[in-house]
């Protein structure tokens, strides 16, 4: 028997509903409406395995810039502490840390930046955490042509931690020139003395012959040689007081010893200076490392600086003028009584 059946029949064109009858679609759509949404999802396919490629590619990159093998190294970063806070970066062979603010990175070290005007430190606190009691402050650092930049603080007092310690300058690292508006605010309470001695009348002899030889100390005029050697002898400013080699004469002449008085003090003045540790870098640049040391004269002894406290000294010395002037008033009386 001969097999009649038809073997190609096209369809395409034959419509058929989806939706029991509402609408009709051709095979041909229909087919064209699955190759569609396969393409679709191949495609959605394909991003899906890009984008997890591309976040194993960023998380690698996070990882490679912020590991913490990175951290703290040249071009790496400063990592947060387990309480969110920066950490500087620990002192480098040399013993010593450096924060640099307004200089720029080329990749191969810090150089300084020619657009670095003014470097501005915001901060912001409030003491009792409300609303609208914020204090805010800005200190500056800027340039105003002089040798050395400026530091204007923004706060109200600048401020030991604990009353009676720490200093505003050190020996060897004296301030040029204070400015202040009223003068210098010192205890003076009597609950924080011991009163040794009264200098008046009734003072014992030793201090009578204190009063008596610092009486006899000069006042001169002079100018100081660091000012010489920035303006010429002729600019420099003609200063008047003590010199402190006097003072300290004075009080050994009065047979004590200087050393007992506040009024008179003598340091090394020390000095920070770069010295070579002897070792080199990886450039061949000689290692230097800070160092504070006393100067000493070409014989190798220690080069001493004398101070006065002009405070104490004039208190002195009015004690002593006072002294001078009671016993002329004393004789004056005998004086005129003899007549």
């Amino acid at each position: 028997m001969t097999d009649t059946s038809p073997n190609s029949i096209d369809l395409s064109n034959c419509n058929v509903s989806t939706d029991g009858g509402k609408t009709t679609q051709t095979l041909a759509e229909i087919s064209k409406s699955i190759n569609n949404v396969s393409i679709s999802i191949s495609d959605m396919s394909n991003i899906a395995s890009n984008s997890k490629k591309d976040v194993e590619d960023i998380k690698a990159e996070l990882t490679n810039l912020y590991g913490k093998k990175d951290n703290f190294k040249p071009n790496g970063i400063l990592p947060l502490d387990n309480t969110g806070q920066f950490m500087f970066q620990p002192p480098k062979n040399d013993g010593v840390t450096w924060i640099a603010v307004g200089w720029k990175n080329d990749d191969i070290e810090a150089s300084a930046n020619p657009l670095s005007r003014e470097i501005h430190l915001q901060y912001s606190v409030n003491g009792t955490q409300t609303s609208d009691n914020n204090k805010n402050g800005i200190d500056t650092i800027w340039d105003d042509g002089s040798i050395k930049p400026n530091y204007a603080f923004g706060g109200i007092s600048f401020h030991p931690q604990s009353d009676g310690v720490g200093n505003l300058g050190r020996d060897g690292n004296s301030w040029n020139n204070i400015y202040s508006k009223t003068a210098v605010n010192v205890t003076s309470d009597k609950n924080v003395k011991k009163i040794v001695s009264t200098f008046d009348e009734k003072a014992d002899d030793i201090h009578m012959a204190l009063m008596e030889s610092l009486y006899d100390v000069n006042v001169v005029s002079y100018k100081l040689k660091d000012a010489i050697r920035e303006k010429g002898e002729e600019r420099a400013r003609i200063h008047t007081g003590f010199i402190a080699q006097d003072i300290e004469r004075a009080i050994k002449d009065a047979g004590l010893d200087p050393s007992d008085y506040a009024m008179w003090t003598q340091d090394t003045s020390s000095e920070f200076k770069m010295v070579d540790t002897g070792e080199k870098d990886k450039n061949g640049n000689p290692v230097l490392k800070s160092s504070y040391e006393p100067p000493r004269d070409e014989k190798g002894d220690l080069i001493y600086r004398q101070k006065l406290r002009y405070t104490e000294l004039i208190c002195m010395l009015l004690a002593a003028h006072k002294q001078k002037i009671n016993g002329l008033e004393a004789r004056l009386l005998k004086l005129e009584g003899k007549k």
